[in-house]
């Protein structure tokens, strides 16, 4: 089962992870306006379309409620890979744009599936150590096409209409295996037939929009160490993206970098760091829990800004991208088997993993924006990089109080319905 899995998490990793920092080299080097302020803007813009949209994860986890697993991947693939194909016909950023803000609406549809199996998959004892194996392979994956990639676009720019083609229409051959998977292992569950009808349902109101919204809430006032996960993720969810909008501005204006030199330096770097990390972290989780694993990786992440501050050229990029890798490794263990922990039950595991990352999409829209403004107000990459530094290293200590105010596991609980 594991092996089957590892080959679809190779193939998703081959397309959307060189999105993440391919999209905003194609807006700095192709397709940005002229105007260096304009296409810092336009740069946010893309960096922020991704972590922005994950708000749609509590609308995509009430999808999944109502519709069976094969129709959501389908919708999956429609939403989240399609459009990337599409990008081999951009003639312009706005087109680009149209089609990286669909594309990423669709990615915030991964988490709450995603949870899900894992949920189904893996007993409790051993999913640390199973997703960690998953997360290698990911990041393996990723650090590959990244570094090809690189290469490709340095030597041809024009490359990316040929790639992004491909690997959206390989997420096909990913889908067909992942259902497979499901089928075989009896993932997916029974519904209870519905009683007819008397009367024709009722126009969707307001209320039955909001209504995600309205369970988000009642989960978060009903979980208090839930709610403080989440304060303490938001926390360094701000210093993540504060990192994110000053990254490729830092690169290229500053050091003059361009697709390999980045690539190589950012993503495959990091990608490997946590490659090597990542089963050290999930067997940590196993034994300590997710809150003193996510405290320890944000306070390893308090080094990144400050190395990128002291970075003159490609290589101290890719040192700062040593510490990245590092505490990322803690981190995307935890990020998904904490909600998981603390959710109890594999019914709200869904519940909990869409919640988790709608708030992604709330410190997206922030913090990007914060890290642009204190940037072109100060023109100076200290201020938003000292700030992270600072954020990363609160999270941390929040991480710690809320340990020594819970008890590991989280004891099994019923989260409210949706109203």
């Amino acid at each position: 089962m594991l092996t089957v899995q590892v080959v679809f998490t190779i193939l998703y990793a081959a397309l959307f992870s060189n999105v993440i920092w391919l999209m905003p080299l194609l807006v700095r080097l192709q397709f940005g306006s002229p105007d260096p302020a304009w296409r810092d803007w336009q740069t946010i813009a893309v960096t922020a379309a991704i972590p922005t949209f994950m708000t749609l994860s509590i609308f995509w986890g009430e999808l999944l409620r109502h519709v069976s697993i094969r129709r959501y991947l389908a919708i999956f693939w429609l939403v989240a890979a399609l459009p990337l194909g599409c990008v081999a016909l951009v003639q312009n950023y706005w087109q680009l744009l149209v089609l990286h803000v669909i594309a990423s609406a669709g990615a915030a549809g991964w988490m709450p599936i995603n949870g899900r199996l894992l949920k189904h998959f893996y007993p409790d004892q051993a999913r640390g150590r199973a997703y960690a194996l998953l997360n290698v392979a990911t990041l393996g994956g990723a650090a590959v096409a990244s570094y090809w990639v690189g290469l490709w676009m340095e030597s041809h720019p024009q490359s990316f209409r040929v790639y992004f083609p491909i690997a959206s229409a390989a997420q096909i051959v990913g889908i067909a295996i992942l259902l497979w998977l499901v089928r075989h292992t009896n993932a997916e569950q029974k519904r209870e037939p519905q009683p007819a009808r008397a009367e024709p349902p009722a126009a969707p109101s307001l209320r039955m929009l909001l209504r995600p919204l309205l369970h988000m809430g009642a989960v978060l006032r009903a979980d208090r160490a839930f709610m403080l996960y989440e304060k303490a993720f938001m926390t360094y969810g701000a210093a993540y993206m504060l990192c994110e909008a000053i990254l490729p501005v830092l690169a290229t204006a500053r050091l003059g970098m361009r697709y390999e030199d980045y690539a190589h330096s950012t993503l495959t770097v990091s990608r490997a760091v946590m490659v090597i990390f990542m089963l050290p972290f999930g067997w940590l989780l196993d034994r300590i829990g997710p809150v003193r694993v996510s405290g320890l990786a944000f306070g390893v992440l308090c080094v990144y800004p400050v190395l990128l501050l002291a970075a003159g050229d490609a290589s101290g990029v890719a040192l700062a991208s040593v510490a990245w890798g590092i505490g990322l490794a803690g981190v995307m263990m935890s990020w998904m088997l904490g909600p998981m922990a603390l959710a109890g039950t594999p019914e709200n595991v869904p519940v909990y993993v869409a919640i988790h990352a709608t708030l992604v999409g709330v410190r997206g829209i922030v913090f990007q924006i914060v890290g642009m403004v204190l940037y072109r107000v100060t023109q100076s990459f200290l201020w938003p990089l000292i700030a992270a530094a600072a954020a990363f290293a609160w999270a941390a200590v929040q991480m710690w109080q809320l340990h020594r105010s819970t008890h590991w596991p989280a004891p099994a609980k019923a989260a409210p319905e949706p109203g």
